[in-house]
């Protein structure tokens, strides 16, 4: 019985010896369960060289890949760097005649809810009147902006070559100086509905910040 038990010994520390992983996985088998077993048998190989053993269970997909296509990779050159840094400018310059346009909807947009007599259809005008509306008057707002930042621009380089140390402007110092350029160039009646209609706005802004309670 000794003998055997050696003899065992030594088979099994030879077929250690010899990198049988297989033999490794039959012994730990008895302490794990099915899928633990196999997946030890996939994940482990006899050789670096030799092929990875799937499982017998896993259904064998029916598309397989017999000629190798490229690959299709869209972008978008809105968010690529190889089509250039956008400039805003520009673009506004490029196409300013899309105002001319809206402009020109606008009219006949008035024009067909002086004639429309249907509830439906001078509401959905109205909407897109509106709507219209505002988008025109945002995109002049942000050209008058661009405009007053860049003559300020203009006029601080100018100085800095003559030795003035450059300063730069924070956001609330922009909207200062374009406020302040905006109003230089309205009448009075106009600025004062103006400052009353911005009046009307920050006091609606504090009543929403104060609690219900103490709104009476």
């Amino acid at each position: 019985m000794l003998a055997k038990s050696e003899s065992l010994r030594s088979k099994k520390s030879g077929r250690q010896n010899y990198g049988d992983d297989k033999f490794i996985q039959l012994e730990n088998s008895k302490h794990q369960s099915p899928r633990e077993v196999e997946q030890a048998v996939t994940k482990k190989r006899v050789s670096k060289h030799a092929p990875q053993e799937a499982s017998a269970k896993k259904p064998v997909s029916r598309f397989r890949n017999v000629v190798e296509v490229p690959k299709i990779v869209r972008r978008d050159p809105r968010f690529e760097s190889i089509s250039g840094k956008f400039n805003e400018a520009q673009f506004r310059k490029n196409y300013a005649f899309l105002d001319e346009y809206r402009e020109a909807e606008l009219r006949n947009m008035g024009e067909r809810l002086k004639k429309t007599k249907d509830t439906n259809q001078i509401q959905d005008l109205q909407r897109e009147y509106q709507s219209l509306d505002s988008k025109l008057n945002a995109s002049k707002r942000k050209d008058f902006e661009r405009q007053v930042l860049k003559e300020h621009e203009k006029k601080e380089k100018e100085l800095v070559k003559q030795g003035k140390k450059p300063f730069y402007l924070k956001r609330a110092d922009k909207r200062k100086l374009v406020l302040t350029k905006k109003f230089s160039e309205m009448k009075k009646s106009e600025v004062d509905r103006a400052i009353k209609r911005r009046r009307k706005k920050n006091i609606s802004k504090e009543r929403k910040q104060i609690p219900l309670s103490r709104r009476d």
